[in-house]
């Protein structure tokens, strides 16, 4: 029997099957380029991780840097400390970074969760790395069992606020081109087939 074409759950490059690109893959490869914050919105098996990784793989041909946080890797039956670490240690390990994540987290253990992550982001990744990168956070629903996570969102809208206040840490001067640095998080829920929102986070 031959194998069929058809992916029935999780990502269509996982499953070998095709892949149809749609609207959204050009719209939110833009807006990856652009430095855009943005969230794909639609209901579940509709083809979000697909278009993440469809986006990813685009993006990597171009030389810029794509890191994938799928939080359901993460798990809900953690502590705040593991979940936070499960991050760190999953940009560490896809941008293959020189710091230990864990290391680095334990020295700043006076600090609160929220600050040590977007300190991560400013004095670890930002500083390691030549290339843009676009950190893609998939899963979002999982957080909705946890109690924690509300400081992550608030730490994610610094990180992109930020940009304005920091710009020479963001966006340093250039040793080549397209050298510009940020951070972007797609999320989802809601609408068929996906649609993708720009935010501003106000």
């Amino acid at each position: 029997m031959s194998k069929s074409i058809y992916t029935v759950g999780g990502t269509v490059q996982a499953g070998s099957g095709i892949y149809l690109p749609r609207h959204a893959d050009e719209e939110l490869l833009v807006l990856c380029r652009e430095s855009v914050f943005a969230y794909v919105l639609t209901p579940r098996q509709m083809g979000k991780s697909s278009l993440m990784v469809q986006t990813a793989t685009r993006l990597a041909e171009e030389g810029i840097q794509p890191v994938i946080v799928d939080l359901q890797q993460l798990g809900t039956r953690v502590t705040v400390q593991e979940w936070y670490l499960g991050v760190l240690t999953t940009l560490e390990d896809q941008l293959q970074l020189e710091t230990d994540a864990i290391a680095w987290w334990e020295e700043r253990e006076q600090l609160g969760m929220a600050q040590r992550l977007t300190l991560f982001f400013e004095q670890v990744l930002l500083q390691e790395l030549q290339a843009s990168v676009v950190v893609f956070v998939d899963e979002i629903d999982t957080t909705l069992s946890l109690d924690f996570t509300d400081d992550f969102f608030a730490a994610v809208r610094y990180l992109y606020t930020a940009r304005s206040q920091k710009p020479d840490a963001y966006f340093p001067k250039p040793t080549h081109l397209n050298n510009k640095r940020s951070i972007l998080r797609t999320s989802q829920r809601s609408r068929s087939p996906p649609a993708i929102h720009r935010s501003n986070l106000v």
